[in-house]
């Protein structure tokens, strides 16, 4: 059944009164009852479900409302009541919970918690979001090295319900600090009497620090097919670890932000609650890029005025450079976006890339450039301006390749987000160059051939 499905069919249970909301949780995973009250309009009905639902699964539900259903039971629900939810909660779901209000406001909703949550909770508001230590929960599974089996799954039973899930065991030696990680299926079918360091397989425990960026954070568990990474200090102790249920929430956080900004928005436009006029103005800034561009390409026209008025029939393949340039340009830029994003393109292989990436320009402005002077051949009746126009189109694809792979390892190099160098920049750059080749390269061939 679709999601969409499964929300209504909790919201007819609802309103018929075949299912009490206390009772919603025995037949409904809470994913589909938070998609159920983000559909619902009434703020009283809302708060209603929350509080009948109890503190475990509402804080569970909690944490999958969206946005703006989330504010509502923020502001509306006592600080007494949201410290219950946020004791029920992992800490890194506490944390990012607690980040949405004000901080006198999460002060206060602390205040109601214990002080073991209180003290995780308040360590890991400390680190930026974006960071693993953002996105790390304390709540993890750890053994001493010299611990035997026996001694370890003995511990495991005490401490598997605040845990959760969990897939491996974080070994560590007397100073916390990590020595290696331990798949739980290889502690079970181990022999009890047999230590645990000695279970290691003596490679170096793949890890991250707390100021690892999230980005590389997901390129790791995907590189290593991770389900949990361990997050360290500086100095390889032990303070927390990630799950792939976070990094799926990053994966798709930073493909929103890159499409946004490759289609020159910010990426609060995407927020249902921004009006009109605000995501104007979020947008509007990079189509004035666009606009610039335009007025830079129009003066070159009037630039090369000269050559027009010497093979006027020029003007009507304009279009075809501006689009079919930015097209490829566009590709390239789209190409190096996603490999850096994913880590499949660094310094080792940059070389070979771009060299290959001008290779595939080559081919792609010989065929288009090809066909392009066949049809003004064709079109025109004339064989020299076909071949000016095959030969320009060719060379301004090349250019266009070579730009769209390159203008994002520049950004990347500046530090800032390449996914900017895929939105109107790009194409506003590639239009200009496209048109000076073009322009440039029939005024130099037409010069020559005498025309």
């Amino acid at each position: 059944m679709q999601e969409k499905d499964k929300a209504q069919e909790v919201l007819s249970e609802l309103s018929s009164g075949a299912v009490s909301i206390a009772r919603l949780a025995e037949k409904y995973h809470q994913a589909d009852i938070a998609a159920a009250i983000n559909r619902i309009d009434d703020n009283e009905l809302i708060i209603k479900i929350l509080s009948e639902l109890g503190n475990d699964i509402g804080s569970e539900v909690l944490t999958h409302l969206n946005e703006e259903t989330r504010e509502i039971i923020l502001e509306k629900f006592s600080t007494e009541k949201l410290g219950d939810f946020i004791e029920e909660m992992s800490s890194d779901d506490a944390a990012d919970i607690l980040a949405e209000v004000e901080v006198e406001r999460a002060e206060d909703i602390l205040d109601n918690v214990s002080e073991e949550v209180e003290q995780d909770v308040q360590r890991l508001m400390e680190y930026p979001e974006d960071t693993a230590g953002g996105l790390m929960q304390t709540e993890l599974v750890s053994s001493p090295g010299h611990f035997t089996v026996a001694e370890a799954i003995d511990n495991l039973k005490g401490m598997t319900e605040e845990i959760g899930d969990f897939h491996n065991i974080f070994v560590i030696d007397k100073d916390r600090k990590l020595t290696g990680v331990l798949p739980l299926q290889k502690l079970i079918i181990s022999p009890n009497e047999a230590r645990i360091d000695s279970l290691l397989e003596g490679q170096k425990p793949i890890a991250v620090t707390v100021d690892t960026d999230q980005e590389e954070v997901a390129n790791i568990f995907m590189k290593y097919d991770l389900v949990s990474i361990p997050v360290v200090d500086g100095a390889g102790k032990l303070l927390g670890r990630i799950m792939f249920d976070d990094i799926a929430d990053v994966l798709e956080e930073e493909a929103d932000e890159d499409i946004m900004m490759m289609v020159g928005a910010d990426d609060e436009a995407l927020a249902s609650t921004h009006s009109a006029i605000d995501t104007a103005r979020y947008r509007f800034p990079w189509l004035g890029s666009s606009l610039l561009g335009g007025f830079i390409t129009g003066a070159l026209i009037l630039n090369f005025k000269a050559t027009l008025s010497e093979a006027l029939a020029l003007v009507a393949f304009i279009p075809v450079v501006m689009g079919i340039s930015g097209n490829v340009g566009a590709q390239s830029s789209a190409l190096v976006i996603r490999s850096l994003a994913t880590g499949r393109l660094d310094a080792a292989s940059l070389k070979g890339y771009i060299y290959k990436e001008l290779k595939v320009g080559f081919l792609l402005g010989s065929g288009c450039g090809l066909l392009a002077g066949v049809g003004a051949y064709i079109w025109i009746g004339s064989g020299v301006l076909g071949f000016v126009v095959g030969v320009s189109i060719m060379i301004s694809l090349v250019f266009a390749a070579i730009m769209g792979a390159v203008i994002p390892l520049v950004f990347k190099w500046l530090k800032v987000d390449p996914a900017i160098a895929g939105g109107p920049i790009t194409l506003a750059m590639n239009d200009i160059t496209g048109i000076l080749i073009f322009f440039a390269m029939a005024a130099i061939l037409l010069a020559g051939i005498g025309l």
